[in-house]
């Protein structure tokens, strides 16, 4: 957030130097990251007058204007299409030099002399973006340095984190200044609005716990009246272009106090009721952003009878927005669920002031009423209100009841190994917006993230001097996150598949237009860089190639990277590809191809290694259309799957048994159609707890019919008993095997061949 020092002086009753204030609000855990001079930027431009404007005879985008800065009129050739004759604008004559180092001089522009040129407000550095001339007030008088006029102002940039929204704005900052032992100068309250309930409008919040607090506030206004200089002044130093009175009011009063407000142009909304939904399946919104944005139930939309209007706390829609000669408007001030507007925005990619303050969270519920309040008193003291017809809500601002957080300052002390100044921190506190009640302290409306003890040791910590607070590791702190997890768990998986002979391959996130799908790049970095992959196969399949051009036909590879999901998350994936031989060839046996099995069994070893691992989503051959793609021949072996960080499983185990063992070895006679997992059922549905092994260690087929009838096949079982707690009975045993042998015969049509 940009903030002007002069506007921020207008709260608090700072001294010291910009760089000063920059360093002390980041030791308090503000971080300052950015620092630059408003104003005029080049010496020598000076405010004239257009006393005529003509087109240019040679070129149909130009203009020739005859301007006058007091001091005798002059010829200049402007590019410009938004002025007209009487209009007072900078113009910088020849000799001017500009900070990149151009230099004006008297020329001819198409056979027309120039003798100087008209500039806009980017040109001057008044701006970062410019459509046309800056348009000086009618009042302003001629041949005045341009610098004079506008003498600039120190601008910090301050980075916000997600869990301080009540550092987003001028009042936030200086309250935090407080707390650092800078004085807050008094400021004059803002009034209570005129009395009255709306008439005529209605307001349907159909999910409480989504919104819940909604006001709608009717005006009338004057059209014609411009935003004062000094408003246009302090948005434009903040980032924000001014775009008309009702806008400039909005946000002036969100970066005032951090509370997001917004104006409809009632003549241009359908019906009498305003309602606050779930958006419905193929719901549009043309925004103010520029986007047209396609809706989906989890988004939460302010519509009225023709649908919506605006999505909540996130962008207005342009049909309903208010223009020049908009005459009676309806302003919303509303709460939203933080969580709402945070999944719409991400997803419809609409990073607006207003979605960055309620996405946050924690926004002080009674902002609502100081806001709409703010907006109409503004409008009273610039002329623009003409008539106030009226609120009406629904619902009221949550104020959570805080419970006291317990303070132990001597544990405090202890802890953070630094002396304590009871007097000072619990003054500077307060400051805050804490109040210390018995038991503990309770924290105010807008700091929701002080749930316990361990929050208030932080604000001890960043109000005092952290210069003194030691530093030294613990070695009774247990330092592992979740990320620090997440990251030994890869490492993990990357020895798991190099040791089963597989190759790391790190391919790049950006892919071609076909294997991308909404995360885009504005301006692509090439034909193979449009946007961000969703799959980790189409790299796997390029390295193949590479490698099977160069003679390495038999590969395994893996990679472990991100991908972004339909719905413009990130995860973590892990891909697999096989192709050519599964293992070396030698004298013993013969050359054995990797298949689908070669994939699924190093992807159940995975499962069975790693708690949480699930299955593979992907697991099949590479399509023709793939390997035209990569340039590749043959068949490969593709398999893809999330990478799923688990809760870690103790292993368990049990005492090896000192009693002996018994094995019996089973000759079964069965149908061919049947299969080993059929038997293996069979077996364990009858087996005693002290079978502790079942394998097969012969299948035989007899193709003349002889020892074995054709159609059936005979399977050799190898079963083996033990007991942990006494030495089995060969009575037990044959029991069991009489047992197993039924079960067998019963659901296997198996019969004994003979018992070795």
């Amino acid at each position: 957030m940009k903030v002007p020092l002069d506007w921020l002086g207008e709260w608090s009753d700072w001294k010291g130097t910009p760089t000063e204030l920059a360093d002390r609000l980041t030791q308090s855990g503000t971080e300052v990251i950015g620092m630059k001079s408003t104003g005029c930027q080049v010496k020598g431009i000076v405010t004239a007058k257009i006393l005529e404007k003509k087109s240019h005879p040679n070129a149909d985008r130009l203009t020739v204007c005859v301007v006058d800065d007091g001091t005798g009129a002059r010829q200049v050739v402007c590019g410009a299409k938004n002025h007209n004759a009487g209009d007072i604008v900078p113009l910088a004559k020849p000799g001017t030099v500009f900070p990149d180092g151009m230099t004006i001089k008297s020329a001819k522009l198409r056979g027309e002399s120039s003798e100087g040129m008209l500039c806009s407000a980017k040109e001057v550095g008044l701006a970062e973006d410019a459509d046309g001339l800056l348009l000086l007030p009618a009042t302003t008088t001629l041949g005045v340095a341009l610098e004079t006029l506008y003498p600039g102002e120190t601008v910090i940039e301050v980075e916000i984190t997600s869990n301080r929204p009540d550092l987003a704005s001028v009042a936030g900052l200086a309250r935090e200044l407080s707390a650092l032992g800078v004085p807050l100068k008094p400021r004059p309250s803002v009034p209570p609005s005129p009395e009255g309930v709306l008439s005529g409008w209605k307001i349907s919040v159909e999910d409480k716990e989504k919104c819940p607090n909604y006001t709608l506030t009717s005006l009338i206004v004057r059209t014609g009246v411009d935003s004062p200089e000094w408003m246009k002044k302090k948005l434009s130093a903040a980032g924000f272009r001014s775009l008309g009175l009702l806008v400039d009011v909005t946000n002036f009063v969100l970066l005032e106090f951090g509370q997001p407000v917004h104006v409809f142009d009632a003549e241009r909304l359908q019906g009498n009721t305003l309602t606050v939904r779930k958006a419905k399946a193929g719901e549009m919104l043309n925004g103010l952003d520029g986007g047209k944005h396609s809706l989906t139930s989890e988004d939460l939309v302010v519509a009225d009878s023709k649908g919506p209007v605006a999505l909540a706390g996130v962008v207005g829609g342009v049909e309903s927005s208010v223009q020049a000669g908009s005459r009676k408007i309806l302003l919303e001030a509303a709460s939203f669920h933080a969580g709402t507007v945070r999944r719409t925005a991400r997803r419809l990619s609409a990073s607006t002031e207003s979605a960055k303050r309620f996405a946050r969270g924690g926004l002080d519920p009674s902002l609502v009423d100081l806001a709409r309040r703010r907006v109409v008193q503004l409008l009273q003291e610039t002329g623009a209100l003409e008539k106030y017809e009226g609120v009406q809500s629904s619902g009221t601002p949550v104020v959570s009841i805080s419970s006291p957080v317990p303070l132990h300052w001597e544990r405090a002390e202890k802890v953070l190994g630094l002396k304590i100044d009871r007097a000072v921190l619990s003054q500077r506190l307060g400051a805050l917006g804490f109040r210390e009640e018995k038991g503990g302290w309770i924290a105010p409306s807008w700091r929701g993230d002080v749930r316990e003890e361990i929050d208030l040791w932080e604000e001890l910590v960043r109000l005092s001097d952290l210069a003194a607070v030691p530093a030294f590791f613990d070695s009774q702190v247990e330092g592992r996150s979740e990320e620090d997890r997440a990251n030994l768990l890869r490492r993990q998986v990357r020895s798991f598949l190099v040791e089963r002979g597989y190759c790391e391959v790190l391919s790049s996130a950006l892919a071609r237009s076909e294997e991308v799908g909404k995360v885009r790049l504005h301006v692509p970095a090439g034909s193979d860089a449009v946007g961000y992959r969703q799959s980790l196969l189409p790299g796997l399949g390029r390295a193949a190639a590479r490698n099977i051009s160069r003679g390495q036909t038999d590969l395994k590879l893996f990679e472990l990277g991100r991908i972004s999901t339909s719905g413009g998350q990130e995860e973590m994936l892990l891909g697999l590809l096989v192709t050519g031989r599964e293992r070396l060839v030698d004298w013993q046996e013969g050359e054995v191809q990797s298949d689908r099995f070669s994939l699924q069994g190093i992807w159940q070893e995975l499962m069975k290694r790693f708690p949480g691992w699930g299955p593979a989503v992907t697991l099949r051959e590479m399509s023709q259309a793939e390997k035209k793609s990569a340039g590749v021949k043959g068949t490969i072996w593709l398999a893809e799957g999330k990478v799923t960080l688990g809760k870690a499983q103790i292993a368990s185990c049990e005492a090896l048994s000192i009693f002996p063992g018994v094995q019996r070895d089973l000759a079964l006679v069965l149908p061919e159609k049947i299969s080993f997992a059929e038997v293996e059922k069979a077996i364990r549905a009858v087996a005693p707890a002290e079978m502790e092994s079942l394998s097969v260690f012969d299948r035989f087929q007899d193709g003349t019919g002889k020892k074995v009838p054709l159609g059936f096949l005979s399977l050799g079982c190898r079963l083996h008993f033990r007991s942990s707690a006494r030495t089995l009975t060969e009575e037990e045993v044959s029991g069991w095997e009489k047992t197993i042998l039924q079960s067998l015969t019963t659901r296997c049509e198996a019969k004994l061949r003979a018992v070795l």
